[in-house]
């Protein structure tokens, strides 16, 4: 296969993960009145711990002021702490609070329900072959992650 050809394939998949992830937006409605950003961003830093600012805003790609947007409005409804690195005081440490750490995972556990009736169509063989294909698109994904950060 050319360089090309898996070019539009890698394109051809965002497509449809993209699109189907659409469909899963409502899971993020779960019962807040946050956005469907705030809420995503709440579950990222759910899953990547306690971080500086900075630092999650290079991982997310998004600058930090609108990132600091985004969490001051978490920080507002009590599901992010903010915190001053003891340091440096140009640094800015967030974690998820107790009640937003509950609400990361009810949306997760939401999320994964609603992506667990989505593959109820594949028979089970095709829900093997999909299961080992993205395991190993993942590890692809993660060292072309890694290599373009």
């Amino acid at each position: 296969m050319t360089h090309e050809e898996v070019t539009h394939l890698v394109a051809e998949n965002m497509q449809i993960l993209a699109r189907l992830s659409r469909r899963l937006q409502s899971v993020f409605e779960y019962g807040s009145k946050k956005s469907r950003q705030q809420m995503s961003f709440l579950i990222r830093l759910y899953l990547v711990g306690r971080i500086k600012l900075k630092d999650f805003a290079n991982r997310e790609a998004i600058s930090t002021a609108g990132l600091c947007g985004i969490l001051r409005k978490l920080e507002q409804a009590k599901l992010v702490v903010r915190s001053d690195d003891a340091n440096d005081h140009r640094d800015v440490w967030y974690e998820v609070s107790k009640s937003g750490k509950n609400l990361a995972e009810k949306l997760i556990d939401k999320r994964v329900t609603a992506i667990s009736d989505l593959c109820k169509v594949l028979p089970k063989e095709e829900e093997d072959k999909l299961a080992e294909s993205m395991r190993s698109v993942n590890e692809i994904l993660k060292k072309m992650e890694v290599s373009n950060a």
